[in-house]
């Protein structure tokens, strides 16, 4: 046979081949090229808080490495809906994530009509910032610990009021949560952000709050706050001193408020890997590490498998204890 001919079959073979190959093509050439325009950061909250401050910092870092600008577009309202409709809306395409807090996992228990599914509307990417939350109470305050602070309850039920900044942010959940597993009661009084119910808490009109610790860390360290405990399962870094929760009587209590990036579902792999590389590698810089331990911020980084498990657990948390406690926007 002559080595050169290629028999009919063989030659049908390797068109069709050709031809998926060519159908193929324009989409493996658009996610090599990726990417060739300008990527959007959308901020569902205003300028100047802890989300828009993380924002910049990782987009200064990463358009050199991607060759192309990384605009950060603050779209507030509607607990983060606004922004993250913005992603909803748009193409799978990589050129534009939302960057919600942890608002993304409890406005869905709390909301009836919440318009999303966080997992089957967006691909999860990493988280980019862990902010703990510190059980902070004024500094000449009676109670030393959490023992102490249980037994002032119980000896004087609801003789204690605990602040938050807003009703149904992670603050007031995670208060909620914690008087539910010590078995307490005390009155929940809502403020419209931090810095009122700080104030308040200086006061004596309310005695202690889970305070985010971009707002808590610096007057902890001056002093204008102590701190009785941390929520997350680990210390934090900051205040290594300052025992968990869970160290103090409540195994497996851990409340961690974080910010993370979304992409719109259906974005393909290849773009998702590109992108979290280039945001952990960002995340990885000391500029970054630096700018974010100044804010009492814990740089993450997790895969979007990770960050897609955290998102599902957290789901399940949240709609579970709103459900059990009763807790609604009003």
């Amino acid at each position: 046979m002559n080595p050169n001919r290629i028999s009919r079959r063989g030659f049908n073979a390797a068109a069709g081949a050709g031809i998926a190959l060519a159908a193929l093509s324009p989409l493996a050439n658009a996610q090599s090229a990726f990417p060739s325009k300008p990527i959007r950061i959308v901020v569902p909250f205003a300028a100047g808080g802890p989300t828009d401050l993380m924002a910049r910092a990782i987009a200064k870092n990463m358009a050199p490495s991607l060759g192309q600008p990384v605009i950060v577009d603050n779209k507030p309202g509607g607990g983060g809906v606004i922004g993250m409709s913005e992603i909803a809306r748009g193409p799978a395409d990589g050129y534009a994530m939302v960057f919600p807090s942890i608002l993304a996992v409890t406005n869905p228990a709390l909301m009836p009509n919440y318009p999303f599914d966080t997992l089957r509307d967006f691909a999860p990417l990493t988280v980019v910032g862990f902010i703990p939350h510190a059980v902070v109470v004024k500094p000449d305050f009676p109670a030393r610990n959490l023992q102490e602070l249980v037994a002032m309850a119980k000896g004087k039920p609801d003789s204690l009021s605990y602040g938050s900044s807003g009703n149904g942010t992670s603050a007031h959940l995670g208060a909620a949560l914690f008087v539910q597993r010590a078995g307490i009661r005390a009155v929940h009084v809502p403020y419209r952000g931090a810095g009122p119910a700080v104030q308040d808490l200086l006061g004596g009109q309310i005695q202690f709050m889970f305070l985010d610790m971009s707002s808590a860390l610096a007057q902890i360290k001056a002093g204008k706050l102590r701190a009785l405990a941390v929520a997350p399962k680990s210390r934090f870094t900051g205040l290594p001193d300052v025992p968990t929760v869970a160290e103090q009587g409540y195994p497996g209590f851990d409340v961690h408020g974080w910010y993370g990036l979304l992409l719109k579902a259906g974005t393909p792999a290849p773009v998702v890997q590109r992108l979290y590389a280039e945001v952990k590698r960002s995340l990885d810089t000391q500029e970054v590490r630096e700018i974010f331990q100044a804010q009492g911020i814990e740089p993450g980084g997790m895969p979007p498998a990770d960050f897609t498990a955290l998102i599902r657990d957290d789901l399940a948390l949240w709609k579970r204890t709103v459900e059990q406690l009763n807790i609604t926007l009003q």
